[in-house]
């Protein structure tokens, strides 16, 4: 009696023993993409984060400049000569930027 009573008790361990490998073996199948694809949305979270915060610090140059237009005369006079544009007594001179061929 003892004797068929140890080799339930091992056949009850290897059958306990293999239910939880196939119950790992479910979850990891179960769960492996859903864990892909939220490493996925992170990583598109992150690029846009990163497009955001170039979009606000392009902003935020923008709104400075556009300040700086309101208030600083010097800057909208450097800016202006920048685009080529000159008050009615400049003059402008061009000149042709050398190139390397010497």
């Amino acid at each position: 009696m003892q004797q068929t009573e140890k080799y339930w008790n091992l056949i009850n361990r290897i059958v306990l023993a293999a239910i939880g490998i196939m119950a790992l073996v479910g979850v990891v199948l179960a769960f492996g993409p859903k864990v892909r694809q939220m490493q996925a949305y992170q990583t598109t979270r992150d690029t846009l984060q990163e497009r955001i915060d170039e979009t606000v610090a392009a902003e935020k140059e923008l709104k400075n400049k556009q300040q700086r237009f309101l208030t600083d005369p010097v800057y909208v006079e450097r800016v202006a000569h920048e685009v080529g544009y000159a008050r009615k007594d400049e003059t402008i001179y061009h000149f042709p930027e050398e190139t390397g061929g010497e």
